[in-house]
């Protein structure tokens, strides 16, 4: 036994003077690690014996080394234990430690926020039920797709039995017979077996697929450009055993996806922050730039726009360059100067085009981003492009565009100036150009004396506003002109124009600095007419000819006193003549543009001479009217207009009363009234209007609603689910009486600034009620019941308030405050109190803006169990609008996110929000009702849960207030089963 005490005492001491770092695993062959370390039980009786033999000093020496090994993380092993599984288990530890260090792939020098989206895709594979798992990384050159698949093969790699990374595969493959390989090679790293043979692609899939069908195995494929590569590398999910993952990189999201891979990631830019810190750490050689080099080096990010290649070629190429010099070359970069180290990986998609779709890119990149791709679509049409929806397709497949919001395209920042830089490259005469996009070429055509008839579109984008030195027939010269967008131009010259192109489908130009259109020009092409803020007064007879007009917009156009006839303009669609504040007539023709469906008009100062009197737009769906001075007029309705969906009146004084033809509005969804003083009431025919949603009506004289006679008709209000009668000096609310009947979806009712005495006791009637607001009734004097089930009543500033029902569940008072308990059935979601402390019993204060505290993990573990969290906070408002948001981290990583946004008076405030114990809470996403999981389940039996607390203000409001302040915080949580 003596010689083994001897090899543990030398194991400890070599472990101790390498710092740890020589790995030691013990096993704890039917002994308890507590008798190794006290030396008691059987174990310390055996060990006793030994004194009669050793010195002192050798049984001390063992006994630290005991200690020592006691305290080591190993395996105990028991009687019954099963010896071979547990034998199994050491070996494929051993092997994991052992292989750690070389199976790791290299990455970045500086891996600035890899391991953020390393995580994201982690939940989704352990969140996948897939027996295979095969995950596509996709997104433009340089955006780091090679690098996150790397860091993900080094965080998993030890869970395989085999694995490979076969890197650069589209280059590999263009090699002779470089697939086969491939194959060769992915075999030969798997199998650790260098003797394998593979002649052709077909049997390299055979021996593939034989080989290594019972095998669980981690393979990446990095680059992949073809399907032919997928096929002959993983073909299929049964080539590979159960567990086995299969990740592979590409710039084309279809191509994965006609490969059936099961998970998808947009590999996406960094974030703010994170780029800042990767420019850094190349630029400055640390974690972040020196005062004197931040708005510098802020600039320098926002030009790479988050692609980790351009950070990085960027940022090393001004390593230690003065500051004067820095902000002379971030100049030149801004100004379309372009690395080539960064243009030559996000030219290899471009060069894999079609001609035909490299034209299309080339447009949307130089002119159309931005915009609708529908309406893009049309101009690449009339600019003579081809295969649009093949072509518009394939690039949003590769990256080089995306699609956003309501059909936006959006492409990034590099990507378009490298689009932009190769237009110009193909050739340097500006007349020969399809698209003149700088100043200088456009004026060198314009001015010029040479035809030229390849320009399709002008795009030209001045910061500033610019003087436009062109006479009155500079547009003869582009006679196949179609696109004419021109932004910040201006002119001092007084002249007219006297050529337009009748090729002309789109002309998009503020502050047009003529006052008028050539008298033999006619609209027979024109699709868009935009002149906002122009000096234009007359148009010849420019509408005559109209026939496929669809949008004028000739809004603050202030020196237009006249809206011509549109008879013609049959297929207008969009009207705007908002802000033409010396617009005095428009002709009776506009109330009968049978395909209007926006209409704007506002700030009419002199008032209308001449306005339709009866409105036929029969397809109209919008309606604003806003300051303007018809007299007399009130908007009267013809049963045509059963399109219109949304009415807005502002701010128009003379309107005593609303048209009773508003009833043969039935498509309507959205009625709101403001700031019309003379407002004294609203025809009986409101209620016709079976399609409403919201029905607001602010600062005007409406002293009463109308009542309905009949309370036993059917739900004529089916959907409306939002009243907002603020500011109206209403004193009667009978008229709730009638809506409980007729309004059966009612959930926020707004009365705040009117003048009744109390709510009536139907409103417990409203069973969807969620959101009662009487805010600054002085005479409000009670509130009866409200509907179980309501989350939010304000009543703030009701000084006259002397009684409130016991079940608001979220109550906002100047004047009361009740006391705050937690209860088992998590009445309350949201509250809100003024001038009161955080509770006693909440769990975990902080009198800064967060709080750290150590939670249990059995506590929450099991998915049977329930958790009730509630983070409230003290706040000193002082400016508003603001923005509250909490952030909640578990182990420094962020799992959920919340805003709340408010426009609160000036005060001390207690916010809380709870969230119910009838939910689960998943501290790994924002989804409540999925149960949770843990990222590495050995970090303890503790976890570090962190909640910070921030007040957001609007920089346009820190000039002038000061800002609002959170004084204390807490926590609380309580576990149900």
């Amino acid at each position: 036994m003596y010689w083994c005490l001897n090899e543990l005492e030398k194991i400890i001491m070599c472990n101790k003077l390498r710092s740890g770092e020589q790995l030691v695993l013990p096993i704890f062959y039917r002994v308890d690690p507590s008798q190794v370390r006290k030396q008691s039980g059987r174990f310390g009786e055996e060990f006793g014996k030994l004194e009669v033999r050793f010195s002192s000093d050798k049984m001390e020496a063992w006994r630290e080394a005991m200690i020592s090994v006691s305290h080591m993380s190993g395996w105990p092993v028991l009687q019954n234990d099963d010896e071979a599984n547990l034998i199994q288990q050491i070996v494929q530890e051993v092997s994991k430690k052992l292989n750690r260090g070389i199976l790791q792939l290299r990455l970045p020098k500086y891996p600035v926020g890899i391991d953020r989206q390393v995580n994201n895709i982690l939940f989704q594979v352990m969140s996948a039920d897939e027996k295979i798992t095969m995950v596509g990384l996709y997104g433009i050159g340089g955006i780091g797709k090679t690098t996150l698949a790397k860091a993900l093969y080094n965080r998993i790699v030890d869970d395989f039995e085999g694995c490979c990374f076969l890197a650069k595969i589209r280059e590999a493959s263009n090699q002779y017979e470089g697939l086969v390989q491939l194959q060769k090679k992915l075999l030969c790293e798997i199998l650790m077996d260098n003797s394998i043979n593979v002649s052709n692609l077909d049997i390299g899939i055979n021996i593939i697929r034989n080989r290594l069908c019972s095998k669980k195995i981690l393979l990446i494929l990095d680059d992949v450009d073809t399907r032919e590569q997928l096929e002959a590398l993983a073909g299929r999910h049964d080539w590979f055993g159960p567990g086995s993952m299969v990740i592979a990189t590409s710039r084309d999201k279809h191509l994965l996806a006609i490969h059936e891979f099961n998970i998808f990631q947009s590999v996406q830019g960094l974030k703010d922050d994170e780029a800042l810190e990767l420019f850094s750490w190349h630029a400055f050689k640390m974690s972040c730039p020196s005062s004197d080099y931040l708005y510098l080096s802020k600039r320098a990010v926002r030009y790479c726009d988050g692609l980790p290649l351009a950070l990085e070629v960027v940022g090393s190429f001004l390593y230690s360059i003065e500051q004067s010099k820095f902000k002379l070359i971030l100049d030149e970069y801004e100004n379309h100067y372009l690395d080539k180290g960064i243009q030559d990986p996000l030219r290899i998609s471009y060069d894999g085009l079609e001609d035909e779709v490299k034209e299309i890119f080339l447009y949307i990149s130089c002119c159309f981003v931005g915009k609708d791709i529908n309406e893009v679509k049309i101009k690449l049409k009339a600019c003579g492009c081809l295969c649009l929806e093949k072509g518009t397709t394939k690039l949003i497949n590769l990256s080089l565009l995306t699609i956003v919001g309501s059909n936006w395209i959006e492409m990034h920042d590099l990507i378009q100036q490298m689009g932009r830089t190769i237009h110009l490259s193909k050739t340097s005469k500006s007349h020969k150009r399809k698209r003149l996009l700088i100043k200088d070429d456009a004026m060198d055509v314009l001015n010029g004396n040479k035809e030229a008839r390849a320009v399709k579109v002008i795009k030209i984008d001045f910061p500033q506003p610019t003087e436009l030195d062109i006479d009155s027939r500079a547009f003869e010269k582009v006679k196949n002109l179609v696109v004419l967008e021109v932004e910040n131009a201006t002119s001092s010259k007084s002249i007219d124009l006297e050529y337009v192109p009748n090729s002309l489908r789109w002309i998009n130009w503020p502050h047009f600095p003529f006052s008028s259109l050539p008298s033999t020009y006619t609209m027979d092409n024109l699709i868009q007419f935009k002149l906002p803020y122009s000096s234009i007064k007359h148009f010849g007879k420019a509408f005559m000819c109209a026939e496929w007009l669809k949008e004028i917009d000739l809004s603050f156009s202030t020196f237009l006193e006249e809206i011509p006839d549109l008879t013609a303009a049959i297929n207008l669609k969009k009207l705007d003549i908002g802000g033409c504040a010396n617009l005095v007539k428009v002709h009776e023709s506009v109330g009968s543009l049978s395909k209007l469906v926006e209409f704007y008009l506002s700030s009419n100062i002199k008032g209308f001479e001449q306005f339709p009197t009866y409105l036929k737009l029969k397809s109209l769906k919008t309606l604003f009217s806003y300051r303007c001075r018809i007299d007399e007029w009130c908007p009267q309705f013809s049963e045509e207009m059963d399109s219109l969906e949304v009415l807005l009146i502002d701010d128009s004084t003379v309107i005593n009363q609303l048209s009773p033809t508003i009833g043969y509005l039935t498509s309507l969804r959205e009625l709101l009234i403001k700031n019309c003083m003379e407002l004294k009431t609203l025809p009986s025919t409101i209620y016709r209007l079976s399609n409403l949603t919201y029905l607001g009506i602010f600062s005007s004289d409406l002293s009463i609603f109308p009542s309905l006679n009949d309370h036993s008709s059917p739900s004529l209000f089916p959907y409306l689910t939002s009243i907002k009668l603020f500011d109206c000096k209403i004193t009667n609310l009978d008229f709730l009486e009638t809506m409980v009947h007729v309004a059966p979806l009612l959930k926020e009712l707004d009365l705040s600034k009117n003048n009744f005495c109390r709510l009536p006791s139907c409103i417990i009637n409203f069973k969807c009620l969620k959101y009662l607001y009487t805010s600054d009734c002085k005479l409000l004097e009670e509130i009866p019941k409200i509907p179980e089930g309501a989350v939010t009543m304000n009543a703030s500033g009701c000084v006259s308030l002397a009684r409130f029902p016991d079940n608001i569940p979220d109550f906002i008072s100047c004047k009361f405050y009740e006391e705050v308990e937690y209860t088992k059935h998590g009445v309350f979601k949201n509250l809100v109190l003024m001038n009161c402390d955080i509770p006693d019993w909440c769990k975990y204060k902080s009198t800064n803006n967060s709080i750290t505290f150590l939670f249990p993990v059995i506590d929450y573990l099991s998915w049977k169990r329930k958790a009730f969290i509630a983070p409230c906070v003290k706040i000193q408002v002082t400016a508003y609008p603001f923005h509250l948001a909490y952030r909640v981290f578990i182990n420094d990583f962020e799992v959920r996110k919340s805003f709340w946004m408010d426009d609160r008076s000036r005060g001390e405030y207690l916010w809380m929000q709870v969230l119910d114990p009838c939910v689960h809470f998943n501290p790994y996403g924002d989804d409540l009702n999925q149960p949770r999981f843990r990222i590495n389940s050995s970090r303890g039996i503790l976890d570090k849960i962190t909640v910070l607390f921030e007040v957001i203000t609007p920089e346009k409001w820190k000039y002038y207030y000061e800002v609002s302040s959170i004084k204390m915080c807490g926590v609380h949580v309580i576990m149900e089963e």
